[in-house]
């Protein structure tokens, strides 16, 4: 497998991280980065505001800047350890990183990342967070979310039980509820589009294991 010059600007960014935490920063960039990437160059903007929910160790936030250094990029995370590592990695890019979603304003947002996220949060705390990020981009403004896509294959049963597992053994920190709310394509387009939003695209993620799905929509 041939790493890119991307992600060697970006294990570079983590080489003070904390050994246990390095192996997992380092497992991301290299096995799962590419996968997001190809989708995600499409909609980085040329100017404005970026904001990286569950943004987790900053990898996807830190790209964007590095990618056009003349965005403002936030990320924020429940989690105190990946931030803590997220905030040691912005010193050279100076995206700003938090794990309190009310130090910000957000206000005419160009682009909004979900990556992982949505499947630990409640149905109600879903549509919540969807109408918050609906409100805060401007128009015409993106959100991209990549989410596990649920159904009945055997992909996701294992993933559910990988996921569950991580939880018990807090991978994902003390402060992830110990909880999982997958959804359907069909779910996801009927919350979003009750919002607001206007599809642009829905792509499955053909992984090797774990079954996923991408979908970018407009304000």
């Amino acid at each position: 497998m041939k790493i890119s010059d991307e992600q060697l600007t970006l294990i570079n960014l983590y080489k003070n991280a904390k050994f246990s935490e390095k192996l997992k920063i380092y497992a991301r960039i290299i096995f799962n980065f590419n996968q997001i990437k190809k989708h995600l160059d499409n909609y980085i903007p040329e100017s404005g505001s970026v904001f990286d929910y569950g943004c987790g160790y900053g990898i996807f936030s830190n790209y964007i800047k590095i990618k056009n250094p003349k965005l403002k990029v936030v990320g924020f995370d429940i989690s105190t350890t990946r931030i803590n590592e997220a905030k040691r990695s912005s010193e050279k890019t100076d995206v700003e990183f938090t794990n309190t979603f009310e130090d910000f304003e957000l206000d005419n947002l160009k682009l909004v990342l979900l990556i992982d996220v949505l499947l630990f949060l409640k149905h109600i705390e879903k549509i919540e967070l969807l109408k918050k990020i609906y409100n805060s981009l401007e128009t015409g403004g993106i959100i991209f979310i990549k989410d596990t896509l649920k159904s009945e294959s055997f992909r996701f049963k294992y993933t559910k039980f990988e996921e569950k597992l991580k939880l018990k053994l807090k991978v994902y920190g003390n402060d992830v509820k110990p909880e999982l709310n997958y959804m359907t394509p069909s779910e996801f387009v009927e919350i979003i589009t009750t919002i607001g939003f206007e599809i642009i695209d829905i792509i499955p993620e053909n992984h090797f294991v774990y079954p996923g799905i991408f979908i970018i929509a407009q304000k």
